[in-house]
């Protein structure tokens, strides 16, 4: 939780400096729109892209200063001046901005979860256009990481589900994980099983049935539970 803390000290002061209050919020989710302060140490603003990761186009530039926060979801990680953050932030008929420069007062989410999840989307197309497929048997850490556009994250499923358990956003033996969120099972000691959930109860994963497929939760033994990827 250090970086968790460390971030919510950096949002502090920075809205001390801009002459503001920190209204730090946790529990329920957000019911409507919020703002925020875009602080970037260039002072040019922050990307602007299409979707919730680096990877996605840039779209423009949101300029530093105040911003409306339609909703938040979570996306690629980013370091920026309020620390490391998953959560990205999307500008009303813009597109998306990573949290990382945003002062929201809160390092967790002040706005609804928004309803598309456009990294989580492509990770689920990766896997439905592999369907059948045996290339990664024994390699579904890797499978994982790599519908994400990532490689050689972590050593094993397990070894990943251990970081959400140590960060304290694991979400034990939940059935209803949101769509693109990973879910894990305690299988082939001391590797685990990691596939991604499809959001509807469903989840992409290897070793369905010997290859890549579709199934429904649980499925395997041992459930785990889900996070969100920390990568």
């Amino acid at each position: 939780m250090r970086t968790a803390l460390l971030r919510i000290t950096a949002r502090i002061a920075a809205t001390a400096l801009l002459g503001g209050a920190a209204v730090l919020t946790t529990g329920a989710l957000p019911a409507s729109a919020a703002t925020g302060t875009v602080v970037t140490d260039s002072g040019l603003g922050v990307t602007i892209r299409s979707g919730n990761a680096t990877s996605f186009n840039s779209v423009g530039t949101q300029p530093n200063g105040s911003v409306e926060i339609e909703c938040q979801l979570y996306g690629e990680p980013v370091t920026g001046k309020f620390g490391r953050s998953l959560v990205w932030d999307h500008v009303p008929g813009k597109g998306f901005i990573s949290d990382a420069y945003v002062n929201t007062g809160s390092s967790g989410l002040v706005a609804p979860l928004c309803a598309s999840n456009p990294r989580a989307d492509k990770a689920i197309a990766w896997y439905a256009a592999r369907n059948g497929s045996t290339a990664f048997q024994g390699y579904c850490e890797m499978a994982a990481e790599n519908s994400y556009g990532k490689t050689a994250i972590w050593a094993s499923a397990k070894a990943d589900w251990n970081d959400a358990v140590a960060r304290g956003v694991a979400h034990r033996g939940d059935l209803n994980p949101p769509k693109g969120a990973l879910v894990f099972w305690d299988l082939a000691a001391p590797y685990g099983h990691v596939g991604v959930a499809r959001g509807d109860g469903y989840f992409w994963a290897t070793s369905v049935n010997g290859k890549i497929g579709l199934a429904k939760l649980p499925y395997f033994s041992s459930y785990l539970g889900w996070a969100w990827p920390n990568f």
